[in-house]
């Protein structure tokens, strides 16, 4: 490659990188559903699901924010991490104990029902981290209607890292002028 090339290549990298993080802050959200998921058994007891949330895959690159919303007035929704999931699975199955029910659970994040609308908000943290529901009383129906959205951006520090080097890559490359050299 001649030598005129390489500062042209600088430019477009460097416009690339901050196209980059611009999108990156701005970010990417998606949004699903699980329908028909079974109500709590009993009354006020933690049901977990069978599987943890996934996990984080870059706590230091990315900000990811989840917020979720279900259907029904009676029943209450809560993310626990490990610790406490491995706590309930121990603890005796009755509420009548009073463990592991909407009053006790040590939650990272929980809604009552009453929040089911506007739902539960979550900074996702690192760590392996368990989704459960119960219902307040005995349960009104036979399923229950989850919603969630994920939002995604680049974290703070690599922002600022790959805009540096993008003004980095534009400064080097930018045109000269005036300067002439002999022949």
């Amino acid at each position: 490659m001649s030598n005129r090339l390489w500062p042209n290549v600088a430019v477009v990298c460097g416009l690339l990188l901050l196209l980059l993080a611009g999108l990156g802050r701005v970010g990417y959200t998606t949004d699903g559903e699980f329908a028909d998921i079974p109500a709590p058994p009993s009354d006020d007891r933690v049901v977990f699901a069978s599987d943890p949330l996934p996990e984080h895959p870059a706590p230091a690159l990315f900000d990811v924010e989840a917020t979720v919303t279900w259907d029904r007035d009676d029943v209450w929704v809560a993310v626990v991490d490990q610790a406490e999931y491995n706590r309930c699975q121990d603890a005796p199955a009755a509420s009548i104990f009073g463990i592991c029910t909407s009053n006790d659970l040590n939650a990272v994040v929980m809604g009552a029902p009453d929040d089911r609308e506007v739902g539960i908000t979550w900074e996702v943290a690192d760590g392996v981290h368990w989704a459960g529901y119960g219902s307040i009383g005995a349960p009104s129906g036979a399923t229950l209607d989850l919603a969630y959205s994920v939002h995604v951006q680049l974290d703070g520090a690599p922002t600022a890292l790959v805009l540096l080097v993008g003004v980095g890559l534009l400064v080097y490359g930018r045109p000269r002028f005036g300067h002439s050299t002999s022949s």
